[in-house]
């Protein structure tokens, strides 16, 4: 045999091995991914791609909903990850980490030898991850503040100044998607720090010169040979020092001061008197406005400002008064057109003291209510809360379709009448409610029930004019009936009236006998719905019509007592008795 022919046996033969080791080494490499190669932790050397998928999902799953943990300073933040649009590609992760089939021996060797740390490829929603970031900075962001001093119970407290802290948003974005999925971990913020104008020696200087002074005892004001005493307890929860360039400003807030200065000026001041309404000779007339002198509040605290550091012997100021316009001048009270009655209505009533009480209580009240243009007329507004400091007593409501007992009984009477006069003053009609059974001393179906503060009447003077509400109230008497008038004034823009539908949908009362203490007996009342019309007219032709449609319940015939044929229960003790007696030793009431 040749050498050339040998040489070439002993190389086909090389070559066969080398096919054979490739061929083995391909099929232990095969799309697995590098032998070392983790992710977030998670081993998914010598895995094949499939593998690897199914490994790193389930072994990050819990990692992806966790909040990413941030810090800025002392405080820390959680952005979600949904709500920044971050989420993991798996399948460009695994792919990163070396997966997938490969004829490259350089391939083939790192499957083998080689492998590292992979990070996570992360799909962001850049929108989503915008906006996440900038909601953190309005988190995060803060001014720096300057030193203050504060009043707390009349003594000068000294606040320090602290530095501000403003995000780097695009630094931050990193921050955020290098945080996802987070390891429990908070990552620092990137933040950078600004610094408060005035350092600590503009407050010790504030707090020696001004602050300390300020509560040594009361300023005096004074307008002419009048004065008042403000002392630093009414004073020190307006007032504020603020260091800025070294220096210290003192600030007083004047809205908090308003109902002090109110109550400290009364015999300062003559208060301005609104132009009001009176009903004179059956004609309405505008008593005019009466214009008033008041502290200026322009200068008060500019005065007591300036008086605060001052020693004892010269904390006093003097002060001016200045003019003071009523809210509601004559010219403008003459000018809402006041002049005639547009809807009027009266209701009577049975004689019961508290219906005397808490009728003519809620009509004193409601007389004389002004209403401009577009306003609206609410009685609880106008009324109150029916307690007994504001003028009620107890009388009959309806409870659950029962009468009982409570403060402000009787004042839907008021709230009826007023409804009916601005029904007929053709007055929009904002919030009204029926009672819900009928009470035959009022107009069928056009009626009003109030409580506080949840149920009210409420109508929207939509004339174009002022509207002023007159209340004429008769208190009953044993031998006679009470009343109420209602009359609603203003400029008449309709002539209306009333029209309503036949009773339908009648509903009967039960018969309820009641062993409750304090049972009332109560008659029967049927129940029925019945539509109401307010028909709206100018020179004899109506315009417009309007309808609502009032629901009434039955109201139950209560009897007190067992139902007749009820055998009465035996009078069983509650204890045996005594030995001997027969007689019980505690007490006769049934067990609870």
């Amino acid at each position: 045999m040749g050498r050339n022919k040998l040489a070439g046996i002993i190389a086909a033969a090389g070559f066969g091995v080398l096919v054979v080791v490739y061929g083995v080494a391909f099929a232990l490499t095969g799309d697995k991914v590098p032998g070392d190669t983790t992710v977030l932790g998670i081993e998914l050397g010598g895995l094949s791609e499939d593998e690897a998928k199914a490994k790193l999902q389930a072994g990050i799953d819990d990692r992806l909903k966790l909040p990413i943990k941030l810090k800025a300073g002392d405080s820390t933040y959680q952005v979600k990850p949904a709500d920044a649009g971050l989420s993991l590609d798996v399948d460009a992760t695994v792919a990163d980490a070396g997966a997938g089939r490969s004829l490259n021996p350089a391939r083939m060797w790192q499957v083998l030898t080689g492998g590292d740390a992979v990070a996570p490829v992360v799909a962001k929603d850049e929108g989503k991850l915008k906006a996440a970031v900038e909601k953190l900075a309005g988190q995060v962001n803060r001014p720096a503040t300057e030193g203050t001093i504060t009043f707390p119970d009349a003594k000068a407290v000294q606040h320090a100044p602290a530095d501000g802290l403003k995000l780097d948003n695009d630094k931050a974005t990193e921050t955020v998607v290098s945080g996802f999925p987070s390891d429990g971990n908070p990552k620092d913020l990137p933040v950078g720090v600004t610094k408060p104008q005035a350092g600590t020696d503009a407050i010790t200087k504030a707090m020696k010169e001004y602050a300390e002074p300020a509560m040594s005892g009361p300023v005096r004001l004074t307008v002419g040979d009048k004065g008042v005493n403000l002392t630093p307890q009414e004073l020190a929860p307006a007032l504020k020092l603020v260091a800025k360039d070294g220096k210290f400003t003192p600030s007083l807030d004047a809205k908090k001061l308003e109902p002090l200065f109110k109550k400290r000026f009364k015999d300062l001041e003559t208060l301005p008197k609104d132009a009001t309404i009176q009903i004179a000779g059956g004609r309405p007339r505008v008593v005019p406005a009466v214009d008033g002198e008041i502290v200026a509040r322009d200068k008060v605290v500019p005065a007591i400002l300036s008086i605060l550091p001052k020693g004892e012997g010269e904390r006093k100021a003097s002060v001016g008064l200045a003019k003071s316009k009523a809210a509601l001048t004559t010219e403008a009270a003459q000018a809402l057109g006041i002049k005639e009655v547009m809807g009027q209505a009266t209701t009577r009533f049975p004689h019961a003291e508290y219906r005397n009480v808490n009728i003519g209580t809620a009509a004193r009240k409601i007389n004389g209510a002004l209403l401009k243009p577009n306003e609206t007329f609410s009685l609880n507004k106008i009324v109150g809360e029916r307690t007994k400091e504001n003028g009620f007593t107890e009388g009959n409501i309806i409870n659950g379709g029962k009468f009982v007992l409570d403060l402000g009984g009787g004042v839907s009477q008021s709230a009826t009448t007023t409804f009916n006069a601005a029904f007929f003053a053709g007055l929009k009609d904002v919030e009204h409610k029926a009672h819900s059974v009928y009470i035959n001393r009022y107009p069928v179906g056009r009626e009003a029930t109030v409580a506080w503060p949840s149920v009210d009447l409420k109508f929207q003077n939509d004339s174009g004019h002022g509207v002023f509400v007159q209340t004429i109230f008769s208190a009953s008497t044993p031998g006679k009936q009470g009343s109420l008038t209602v009359k609603i004034w203003g400029t008449k823009v309709w002539d209306v009236t009333a029209g309503q539908s036949a009773k339908y949908n009648f509903r009967s009362p039960g018969l309820v006998y009641s062993q409750e203490a304090g049972c009332r007996p109560q008659a029967p009342t049927g129940g029925f719905d019945i539509k109401i019309y307010r028909y709206f007219a100018k020179n004899g032709a109506r315009v417009k019509t309007e309808s609502f449609t009032t629901n009434y319940n039955a109201a139950d015939d209560i009897r007190c007592g067992p139902k007749p044929g009820t055998p009465t229960p035996p009078n069983t003790p509650d204890t045996p008795p005594t030995p001997g007696t027969g007689k019980p030793t505690g007490s006769t009431r049934p067990p609870s």
